[in-house]
């Protein structure tokens, strides 16, 4: 088989170097016409194309981001990563995913994992590194953690996705700090609602602690009652809202409606409340937290917080893309939530009842 041409023999033939070969390819520095017209005429002949990794020869840099993720099945995260995807894709980077399945439960199993993954982002030479979820979304990293990725740092650019860890250099972008959360509360008082519950998540984990003392806080603004009986923490899976729902009706706690940490808990806790022979929304009404792709298709159709995921692929990407070239300012991404009104929720019962 005939080995494809390389830009070191188009260089040969031209009477160039590599680099004078990238100029012209690359439009980034003058060249003489003469000298344009002779490199173009054997890069035609060839019909050649640089590849990445030449490219990344010439320019010393591999064209590569490294994207480390706890769980690409979790729609949050395969969102998210579809949208990075495609940003490095528009600015000729290819992306390498690190799925570490890191669970905040199993903390000091899996953390291994995630320490690994910064290791391979080394070995393959990636031009910088975003972390997303993992450790870095809990309320206190490890020792061990902090230190392998304070190393990371000062070898390669890094973005993390979450709260700031001192004495770590490089750049965290805070997402959310429970945006959304009051206007679902309002709009069930506004049902007629005073009991509503908050299941799924894990605690110490930075989001959950922002979406639930957003919870409590609107209930205090409301003067609505708040009972902890009516919080059932879990993980953020649906089975994981199953379990938290079986929990809360098996205290025998009086409510109407709930907030669900996401769609996957919501998706649980449906099953749960029909198990028991309880109706959405007649008898309980329901919204999530963080809308994913599937509310439109829950029966009946899930009233949801839509967070606008999919616009943090393209700005963490940019962010990234910065700090590779030299910029870095830590970021408290703001945004503007939705409240998406569905058929999970409808005005509570005329006579109240303990569920269970």
């Amino acid at each position: 088989m005939e080995r494809p041409v390389t830009i070191v023999q188009i260089a040969k033939e031209s009477g160039v170097s590599i680099s004078t070969v990238s100029r012209v390819m690359n439009g980034t520095a003058p060249v003489s016409e003469a000298t344009r017209a002779r490199v173009k005429a054997v890069i035609e002949k060839y019909a050649y194309t640089p590849n990445s990794f030449a490219r990344g020869l010439i320019n010393r840099q591999s064209m590569t981001l490294g994207i480390i993720m706890p769980d690409i099945s979790n729609p949050y995260f395969s969102s998210m990563f579809s949208e990075i995807e495609k940003a490095a894709y528009e600015v000729h980077y290819s992306v390498f995913l690190c799925n570490t399945a890191f669970r905040a439960a199993t903390a000091e199993t899996t953390t291994q994992r995630e320490l690994d993954s910064f290791q391979m982002m080394l070995d393959k030479h990636v031009d910088g590194v975003l972390i997303a979820g993992g450790q870095a979304d809990l309320m206190q990293v490890t020792p061990e953690y902090k230190a392998a990725l304070q190393r990371l740092s000062s070898l390669v650019p890094v973005v993390v996705l979450g709260g700031r860890v001192p004495g770590v250099d490089c750049l965290f972008l805070q997402r959310e700090r429970g945006q959304g959360i009051f206007s679902a509360v309002n709009y069930l008082a506004s049902l007629g609602h005073r009991h509503i519950a908050f299941v799924g998540g894990e605690a110490d984990v930075d989001i959950t602690e922002a979406r639930l003392t957003a919870y409590i806080d609107a209930l205090s603004a409301l003067n609505l009652p708040y009972d902890p009986e009516l919080i059932a923490l879990s993980d953020y899976y649906a089975s994981d809202g199953f379990r938290a729902m079986e929990k809360l009706l098996a205290t025998k706690a009086e409510f109407t409606a709930l907030l669900a940490m996401n769609d996957n808990v919501a998706f649980g806790a449906f099953r749960a409340l029909a198990d028991a022979g309880l109706s959405v929304p007649r008898d309980v009404s329901v919204i999530s937290c963080d809308q994913f792709f599937t509310a439109d298709y829950f029966v009946p159709r899930l009233t949801s917080v839509d967070q606008h995921n999919e616009r943090f692929g393209r700005f963490i990407v940019n962010a990234l893309l910065g700090v590779i070239h030299g910029v870095k300012e830590n970021i408290l991404l703001t945004h503007q939530p939705e409240l998406i009104i569905r058929e999970s929720c409808a005005p509570p019962c005329q006579i109240p009842e303990a569920h269970g």
